[in-house]
């Protein structure tokens, strides 16, 4: 069968899926080991009888729901190729807003001697680490001093430990297994602190879609009954700690902004909330007192 014959029948089969063309492009490129663009200029080259096979079984898979960064076991992120499996939470792309923020808020001192210190907590597979060092890296600027990256999970420090590797990043990013803010210590300062912890509700705000569901991590989805238990615990280990800042941010869920806006104020003075590409309120940011 012929590439683009391949690609009708995929996104037929999977025509109730949003991205189904695109889930099948993908796919195709992964068994072929070759990228997107080959796809359109051979779009009349015949694939064997075998690999043909393994399309139609992994099209079975991603009809389950199973997500097809799991096949794959990659996913893009702020330009990065991410290893991904079923110990982390697949990155998201609103989630590069908070990437972009801490960029830009570094990238104010580029022409002083300052290095800055960042801690991330709950970086499951250092996605955010990973894109912020390799960009200033790639600016050849020299502006990291150290990230502190914690996690939780055994497992998904694993596959984080694999994407830092891949990208020559150990002497620019630590990783430590902590529940939130356990292995830090009283009267630390770090200039950025960023967070995209489990945010959705057990009982309210409980907005997720089946696939997510079954395939990915609980422990990286599930935030408490409403979902910002855990956003309510770091605050509250920041001011019992002394932990000090310049900013502050962290990822929500939708309908969580006013919540979120009532946690903030019990513990922060100077906040806002930032909206995603959707016009959905998304991002918190707080900035020293």
């Amino acid at each position: 069968m012929k590439v683009k014959q391949l690609l009708k029948v995929g996104s037929d089969y999977l025509n109730d899926r949003e991205n189904s063309l695109l889930d099948c492009e993908v796919l195709l490129s992964y068994i072929l080991g070759v990228d997107k663009e080959y796809l359109i200029t051979n779009a009349d080259e015949q694939v064997g009888d075998d690999l043909t096979l393994l399309f139609d079984r992994y099209m079975e898979r991603i009809k389950a729901g199973e997500p097809v960064e799991h096949i794959t076991g990659e996913k893009e992120f702020f330009g990065l190729s991410f290893f991904v499996d079923n110990r982390v939470l697949i990155p998201r792309p609103e989630t590069e807003m908070l990437v972009e923020k801490v960029n830009d808020f570094i990238e104010n001192f580029w022409d002083t001697e300052k290095k800055f210190r960042i801690l991330e907590v709950g970086t499951g597979s250092c996605n955010i680490p990973v894109a912020i060092a390799k960009y200033f890296e790639d600016k050849s600027l020299d502006l990291i001093d150290e990230i502190i990256a914690l996690e939780i999970d055994e497992s998904a420090l694993e596959v984080a430990k694999v994407n830092v590797d891949q990208y020559g990043l150990e002497d620019k990013i630590s990783l430590f297994q902590s529940d939130l803010l356990e292995v830090v210590e009283e009267d630390e300062f770090y200039d950025v602190i960023v967070a995209n912890l489990p945010y959705i509700g057990e009982v309210k705000n409980r907005f997720i879609a089946y696939s997510t569901e079954e395939f990915e991590p609980n422990l990286a989805l599930f935030g408490g009954d409403t979902g910002l238990e855990l956003y309510k615990n770091m605050f509250r280990e920041i001011k019992e700690k002394n932990i000090n800042f310049e900013l502050l941010m962290g990822e929500f869920g939708f309908a969580q902004s006013e919540a979120m806006q009532e946690l903030l104020a019990k513990y922060f003075k100077n906040f806002e909330i930032i909206k995603d590409l959707a016009g959905i309120d998304r991002i918190f940011v707080v900035k020293s007192n």
